[in-house]
């Protein structure tokens, strides 16, 4: 019976805990035991698992964070949606666990936290839009204030990884009336300095640095004093910098960092008397002979050198960026760096153009992109290049015309003494390479014969061997290109039988190897070479005059607004003027010499500048922007106006409207006679003197554009319609040799002329739909024919009649799918098309076109 007792007290045990286990598994209810359960699952369980995977994405950044110690450090490793998608399986089971608690605890205190963990995981997914999203509704529905004021830290930072700056600035100053527990006030002065960081301004972004020091751990102690000491440094307190930089060292950090707190506390230390610098060289040179440091010895010269650049002590800082770029053997940043600091010592203090261009474009060739001075690194090194290239030409161009004005034996034999020189040099260079290739041979065979190893019998692993083979072969061969069948002296088509190819080259071999050049035949051909540069002839002479002329144009261009050097801009404008007076750019050369006269405070110059432009090229824009410096605004308000009017006028031209658009054209012009889109107005109604007046005043007035728009993009077209009007006469006399004729039967062409197979092409596309649908006239075909090498004519044919013809012409007209004056078009006759296409002479039938049509 007790037994019996025992049993069913047991029983009823069981079935009491079990109702107590499923009540308590609710995740609506309120009870205390219930929420002791829920809360204890949802924190060990969903949400440490969530909390680990966040750890291990932060993690990862930091790792994935290679430290630029040139910059200051950075507070946050950045984000990257490239590097985003290596940790999104991470994420994503983040999201996961976190989700659980949230759907299956919703009682426990775990929810607001595992809300932020959500959305900490869309922030680092690169997922912004979401991320403040899920921010915003913990700050707003959660219940734990600790939990709120934690995703507005986030959401702030979420906010300067999406740029939105002004959004996160708000989030900080909500903040700043708000009581926050330690973790959360460190975190958002920690993220009030990394959003200073980002819009660069060192003084708030170290204040709140400070701030957070007594809330740091002790890992993370190192790394924000070195990034302290790094700011202080920037701004000037070299005092508090080495402060910070000696409590970096004494909290313990990892190697690297110990050494660059090292490093830089050698750039801060205060320095009263000679005494003081020999103490930091001398510990630069600890620095150096310090195995520990090996790897790091291209950053050791490098700050070593920036020292000495700070005591402008010059050489001593062009030695060590030297011996930085020499031991840079694994980061190729450093290196860039390097000589980028070499580059700006030449190009800004000894105004060396030519060797700051070298180590500029050493820096270009090495920097990552990534650089943040990449950009203005890339524009000064191709500016400095532009100057060389300037330089060069002008030194080149000057020697050859100087060269050519010589007598030819004379010449010939101070190139034979420079011939002589260079292959006197190519030789003991080969010389020196053997014997030193000998020693090495003779030191590895006394120390390592016995094992076999070290020695390279390989042809291209002995630089002696090469360099010998190289002056041998010039003994035999002469200098030849390197390309196929070099032995050949006279180059012929290879034949297509590869077998009777190779037995010919080896027979030809076998004879050029019997005849071996002589020392005096390699100078001479050398010698020769050099002398057939020369411009010897006036076409040559010419094109040397005119590369010099572009030269000292755009060397006084670098100098004035890239090296801002004026007395140098000066001198190649000046040059440029007496050597070259009618040059193209004389114009603008002269205006800006008018306003380096005027910033030099030289008015008598200047003034002598403007009576001469004034007087010589009235009509420049140039000497217009001398009377008024807005003209240039002025005009291109007033351009827009013409522009817009232009369209209607030139469409009152294509209909023959011709003395509307004239009329119109003359009160435009005379409303506005100094804008530059006037010359566009006016030389539209030159053409409708061409089409309305004598050929004598059509000349005249293209003759008077050519003068009243010198520096105009049209100038050039106007010369070439002058030219083209000057044979025009000729063009009659061949309209009468032609005798082309009126027919009143037989098939007619619609034709188009153009430049160029392609534009045929483009014609043909044009003309299509026209066929297809809009002109109902059966049996019409499309195509291309070549008139002469450079007109295309394209024809639709053919029309049974003139007036059907004219009446396509008509409507192609209407459209405006052709401009007349790049385009011609016009109707011809079988018959008279069979004329044409034999004379060539266009011009002649379009004069009987308009005749007659």
């Amino acid at each position: 019976m007790i037994l019996f007792s025992y049993t069913n007290w047991f029983k009823l045990f069981l079935i009491g805990l079990t109702l107590f286990m499923l009540d308590g598994c609710s995740s609506e209810s309120t009870a205390p035991l219930n929420k002791a359960f829920h809360n204890t699952t949802a924190h060990y369980n969903s949400y440490f698992i969530g909390l680990e995977r966040i750890k291990e994405v932060e993690a990862s950044l930091w790792k994935g964070m290679k430290p630029d110690y040139n910059h200051i450090l950075k507070i946050y490793p950045p984000l990257d949606s490239t590097m985003a998608t290596t940790y999104k399986a991470e994420l994503e089971d983040c999201i996961k666990k976190a989700s659980i608690v949230i759907q299956y605890h919703k009682n426990s205190k775990w929810v607001d936290d595992s809300y932020n963990l959500i959305g900490q995981a869309r922030m680092y997914g690169y997922d912004f839009p979401n991320a403040v999203t899920t921010f915003k509704y913990v700050n707003t529905t959660g219940e734990d204030v600790n939990a709120r004021h934690w995703a507005i830290v986030n959401l702030m930072r979420t906010f300067i990884e999406n740029g939105e700056l002004a959004n996160a600035s708000e989030a900080s100053d909500h903040l700043e009336s708000e009581i926050l527990n330690k973790n959360n006030l460190k975190h958002l002065y920690l993220t009030r300095a990394y959003y200073y960081q980002v819009i660069d301004d060192k003084d708030n972004m170290v204040r709140n640095l400070v701030s957070a020091d007594p809330l740091l751990s002790r890992s993370e102690r190192a790394r924000f004093y070195f990034i302290i000491g790094q700011v202080y440094q920037e701004i000037g307190f070299s005092s508090a910098a080495y402060e910070y930089y000696k409590k970096c060292i004494s909290s313990n950090p990892k190697y690297e960092l110990a050494f660059y707190a090292k490093l830089n506390i050698a750039q801060v230390t205060q320095l009263g008397d000679s005494r003081d610098l020999k103490k930091v060289r001398k510990y630069f040179r600890k620095l150096v002979k310090d195995e520990k440091n090996v790897e790091f010895q291209d950053r050791i010269y490098y700050e070593w050198g920036k020292f000495e650049l700070k005591q402008n002590h010059l050489e001593g800082a062009i030695e060590k960026f030297n011996l930085s770029v020499r031991n840079s053997v694994s980061d190729p940043r450093q290196k860039g760096v390097s000589y980028l600091s070499l580059g700006e010592i030449y190009y800004d203090t000894l105004k060396d153009y030519t060797t700051a261009e070298a180590y500029y474009d050493s820096a270009v060739s090495i920097l990552p992109k990534t650089y943040e001075h990449y950009a203005t690194v890339k524009h000064r090194q191709e500016v400095l290049t532009n100057f060389i290239t300037q330089i060069n030409t002008i030194a080149l161009q000057d020697s050859l015309l100087n060269l050519a004005s010589m007598d030819s034996s004379e010449v010939i034999n101070l190139f034979i003494t420079q011939a002589t020189a260079e292959l006197d040099a190519e030789e003991q260079a080969a010389a020196f390479a053997e014997k030193q290739q000998r020693t090495k041979t003779v030191s590895i065979n006394r120390f390592d014969a016995p094992t076999g190893v070290g020695v390279s019998n390989w042809y291209f692993s002995n630089p002696a061997a090469i360099s010998g083979g190289r002056t041998s072969f010039r003994q035999v061969w002469g200098s030849r290109v390197l390309e196929d069948h070099w032995r050949r002296s006279v180059k012929q088509s290879v034949a297509s039988n590869e077998e009777n190819v190779l037995e010919e080259e080896e027979d030809e071999a076998v004879e050029e190897t019997k005849t071996e050049f002589s020392r005096d035949q390699i100078v001479m051909n050398s010698a020769t070479s050099m002398y057939a540069r020369l411009p010897l002839t006036e076409e040559d002479k010419a094109k040397a005059h005119k590369a010099l002329e572009m030269a000292y144009y755009n060397l006084g261009k670098i100098y004035y607004f890239d090296l801002v050097e004026r007395e140098n801009a000066i001198t190649a404008f000046t040059t440029l003027h007496e050597d070259y007076p009618a040059s193209e750019h004389s114009a603008e050369s002269y205006y800006l010499l008018y306003l380096i006269y005027q910033e030099l405070e030289n008015p008598d110059k200047a003034q002598g500048i403007s009576d001469y432009m004034h007087l010589n090229m009235g009509n420049s824009i140039y000497t217009k922007l001398i009377d008024n410096p807005q003209y240039k605004e002025l005009s291109s308000q007033a351009n827009e106006v013409l522009t817009k009017e232009y369209k209607s006028i030139y469409n009152l031209y294509l209909n023959d409207e011709l003395d509307t658009a004239y009329r119109i054209i003359d009160v435009l012009l005379e409303l506005n006679p100094d804008v530059t889109f006037s010359a566009n107005l006016r030389l539209l109604q030159i053409l409708i003197i061409g089409k309305t007046s004598p050929l004598v005043d059509y000349q005249f007035a293209l003759q008077s554009f050519i003068e009243q728009y010198p520096d105009h993009e049209l100038n050039s077209y106007a010369k070439e319609l002058l030219d083209a009007s000057a044979n025009y006469l000729n063009s009659l006399a061949k309209l009468k040799a032609a005798e082309y004729f009126v027919s009143k039967t037989g098939d007619y062409f619609y034709v188009v002329l153009s430049l160029g197979n392609e534009a045929g092409e483009i014609n043909e596309e044009l003309l299509k739909p026209f066929i297809g649908a809009d002109f109902q006239s059966p049996n019409l075909d499309l195509g291309s024919l070549v008139l002469n090498d450079s007109i295309n004519m394209t024809l639709v044919q053919p029309f049974s009649t003139k007036e059907e013809a004219l009446l396509f012409f008509d409507m192609m007209k209407s459209e405006q799918l052709f401009d007349e004056l790049k385009k011609p078009n016009f109707v011809i006759s079988k018959s008279n098309f069979d004329i044409l296409y034999k004379s060539k002479e266009i011009d002649a039938y379009m004069e009987f076109f308009r005749e007659h049509f």
